[in-house]
């Protein structure tokens, strides 16, 4: 929390109502600006498969995934935490209009979300309009937020623009405001029924609550989170020795530990600075500055302790490169919005200057985001296979008027996975675990079934339930890929699962469908996409 120290500062850093509301109404234009598609279509590898679910709630008005209340919030084999599927499918339904055009405007209302959920956790961690917009723009506006909901459905979408709205009602909490217990619990069941990750996001609620609980005992005086400080000079030195000693065990036994997975621990190092640095852009920096100005701060608020000790459990989450950054954004974010307001607080001689300076390196922030998220997806010699091509795009719709919504098929790439969302889901495709669970190409066996223990990593990574290894029909149809269509082992496979159409795309060869040209009659070809039929 920052305290101003006169009228005039009072007046900077908290400008009239109607400046307020012009601020925050260009920063919802720019948020929607920034998501205005640059390709044709969604894009994604997830996105496909969850715009899938959602085509199965659609077209049953079931979600076929449900075995047990587990299976609602993906705990259970066989199944898929069930929030963003029908929340996709009930916008569909009800305005009519198609799932790809949806899952656009629902990725645009989390960037909306955003700027709010980032807006309310400043209103109670800074006392000034100044640094809540500062951190608003900042959160709302890098690679890290814009990537994650720029037409890509991805449930860490969700956890990322959550993660502050759920740190804002802990705080309301700890200042004993009870009526947001409930929306806490309700906010954690949703998070719950989105992903997994919501472990690490109560992980780090309880985190905090112990650090607000001693900081209360050490003042001994009635608790207010914005004016009580805590005077130990002694405990930043223990807190640098803290953090050093840390990340000399994890160079040296972050391997042992699982942290480091692949390669050397300086490459690895290295990659988790450059995904750090690409989602944040330029406040990655300032974040540097504000955090050796908390460390060295003698009189530390309750908001900062908590930054600095969440900081620590954040440098060991961080070595997983798939799910750590959705932690180290948030918090390197707060960082960076308190070294930019630093910059400003300081800089009294010239403002103009510094205002100059300020705006300056926000636009180029959101231009480094911007670029970023729109260049590798096609634009100036980007990533095709980011998203789904217009090829791809209008073999689904070739498949959805000619070919019967009962037959079944396989693919031999990730193509087939977008056609299958494309087209609506029916005819139905062998692919993962989940889809051939709701498609009817594999039953529930509970002995295939293996429980996790609750102190394994395992219980939390994957799930408390999950299959033994070995048994996975996605594994099966992976070795059926090696034989030739011939073969007596790729012969059993499809007359058992009744394939009647394999969905070919020409980049991605296995002796399966090399062997296709051969025995089987070609019905569609767009060029790379290619149908034949059994």
């Amino acid at each position: 929390m920052q305290e101003n120290s006169s009228s005039n500062s009072d007046v900077q850093y908290n400008p009239s109502r109607r400046t307020k509301f012009l601020l925050m109404g260009l920063l919802v234009i720019l948020n929607i600006v920034m998501r205005i598609p640059s390709i044709p279509h969604e894009k994604g590898y997830d996105s496909f498969f969850i715009h899938s679910l959602a085509n199965s709630v659609a077209n049953f008005g079931v979600a076929q995934w449900w075995i047990n209340w587990m299976s609602v919030f993906g705990l259970y084999p066989y199944s898929y935490a069930s929030a963003v599927p029908f929340t996709l499918s009930g916008m569909s339904q009800l305005t009519g209009i198609r799932m790809e055009i949806v899952i656009l405007l629902f990725c645009v209302l989390l960037g909306l979300f955003s700027i709010f959920a980032s807006y309310s956790l400043a209103t109670v961690l800074y006392d000034n309009f100044l640094h809540r917009f500062l951190f608003a723009v900042i959160f709302s506006s890098s690679a890290g937020t814009l990537n994650l909901t720029t037409w890509e459905i991805t449930t860490r979408a969700q956890i990322l623009v959550f993660f502050p709205f759920l740190l804002y009602l802990l705080f309301q909490i700890i200042k004993f405001k009870t009526k947001f217990v409930m929306l806490f619990i309700v906010t954690a069941l949703l998070l719950l029924a989105t992903h997994h990750f919501v472990y690490m996001g109560l992980f780090y609620s309880g985190l905090i609550f112990i650090v607000a609980l001693i900081y209360k005992l050490n003042r001994n005086q009635p608790f207010q989170i914005q004016k009580t400080q805590l005077r130990n000079i002694n405990l930043n030195y223990m807190y640098i020795s803290s953090v050093f000693f840390l990340i000399i065990l994890i160079f040296l036994y972050g391997s042992k530990w699982g942290l480091i997975t692949s390669g050397s621990r300086y490459a690895w190092i290295i990659d988790i600075l450059m995904i750090t640095g690409r989602n944040v852009g330029l406040t990655l920096l300032l974040s540097i500055g504000a955090l050796i100005y908390y460390i060295f701060k003698k009189d530390k608020l309750l908001d900062e302790w908590a930054i600095l000790i969440c900081l620590i459990p954040t440098l060991i989450f961080s070595f997983n490169q798939t799910y750590g950054y959705l932690t180290t954004y948030l918090f390197v974010t707060l960082l960076g919005s308190a070294g930019l307001f630093n910059v400003i607080k300081n800089q009294k001689q010239n403002r103009k200057v510094v205002a100059a300076t300020v705006v300056i390196l926000i636009i180029l922030n959101i231009t480094f985001s911007t670029f970023f998220v729109h260049y590798r997806l096609g634009i100036g010699g980007g990533n095709s296979e980011w998203y789904m091509s217009e090829e791809t795009y209008n073999t689904g719709e070739w498949i959805k008027e000619n070919i019967s919504w009962d037959k079944k098929a396989v693919s031999n790439s990730m193509q087939g996975n977008r056609l299958f969302a494309s087209y609506g889901g029916q005819p139905v495709l062998y692919r993962d675990d989940i889809s051939n669970y709701m498609n009817g190409f594999v039953t529930l066996n509970e002995s295939k079934i293996e429980k996790k223990s609750p102190f394994s990593k395992s219980f939390y990574l994957d799930n408390p339930y999950v299959l033994k290894s070995g048994t996975t029909t996605s594994g099966l149809y992976s070795w059926i890929s090696q034989y030739p269509i011939t073969s007596e082992n790729s012969q059993n496979f499809i007359n058992g699962n009744n394939i009647s159409y394999f969905y070919d795309d020409s980049l991605n060869y296995n002796r399966l469908f090399g062997s296709l040209p051969q025995s089987k009659n070609s019905i569609y070809n767009s060029g790379r996409m290619r149908i034949w039929e059994n």
